[in-house]
């Protein structure tokens, strides 16, 4: 494959995976919403959980399957032309692959916490199961905000990028990096109202980039940026 065609199959493959990683992260919330485990305090969590019926389980595995594929797309990115002759930065494929493989951690914790919480729940806030789904809780919430808060940079770190080609991805780009900032919003506890808002475009950003990925949308416009720069 000629570099610069536009059929790149490492950014057809990226374009699907992430594609993908929108899908199972909607299946992760609303399976989260279902489970209703957003209590004030660990022990109405933990029963939340433990009386969910495998909706909470469900939304740890589907963000453990986002992290995988997120992680996949990364490397696919960096497989890419685009940039394997730096008319991208790695930091983007790098970056998402950071995010996906704490997303996938935190999933994999969410897992882990919903196989502790009856147990936790019978047993009592004084014993060790309820000690250890304490610590792997706090875990999960940590990795969660960081896998989401890495994604956040990663746009902005892309937006630079995505203006230079220009075309339709000099619209994209501001967005990229509004959006990319105002991920950084999953740290701050007041701004809960607007998490939804700003995960709900970050699943959009994901099915739009992939789509012009998986299309060869993204390729040709930069074939016509290298083909403009070497132009007399």
């Amino acid at each position: 494959m000629a570099e610069g065609t536009g059929r790149d199959p490492a950014a057809r493959t990226a374009g699907w995976l992430l594609v993908l990683t929108a899908a199972a992260t909607a299946v992760m919330v609303v399976s989260r919403v279902a489970a209703d485990a957003d209590e004030p305090t660990l022990i109405g969590s933990l029963t939340a959980i433990a009386s969910g019926g495998g909706q909470y389980t469900l939304s740890g595995v589907a963000r453990l399957v986002s992290g995988v594929t997120l992680l996949a797309a990364a490397w696919h990115l960096s497989r890419t032309w685009i940039i394997r002759r730096r008319l991208g930065t790695p930091l983007v494929p790098g970056l998402f692959a950071l995010s996906g493989g704490f997303t996938a951690v935190s999933g994999a914790l969410a897992i882990a916490l919903a196989s502790l919480a009856s147990d936790a729940v019978r047993l009592g806030a004084l014993s060790e199961t309820f000690a250890r789904a304490e610590t792997v809780s706090d875990l999960r919430w940590l990795t969660g905000k960081i896998g989401f808060a890495l994604a956040g940079l990663t746009l902005v770190m892309a937006s630079r990028y995505q203006w230079k080609v220009g075309g339709v991805l000099r619209y994209v780009s501001p967005v990229s990096a509004a959006l990319g900032i105002a991920m950084q919003l999953i740290w701050v506890n007041s701004a809960t109202v607007a998490h939804p808002i700003i995960g709900t475009a970050f699943l959009v950003w994901l099915v739009a980039i992939g789509m012009m990925l998986l299309t060869g949308r993204t390729e040709r416009l930069f074939t016509r940026f290298v083909n403009d720069q070497a132009a007399p």
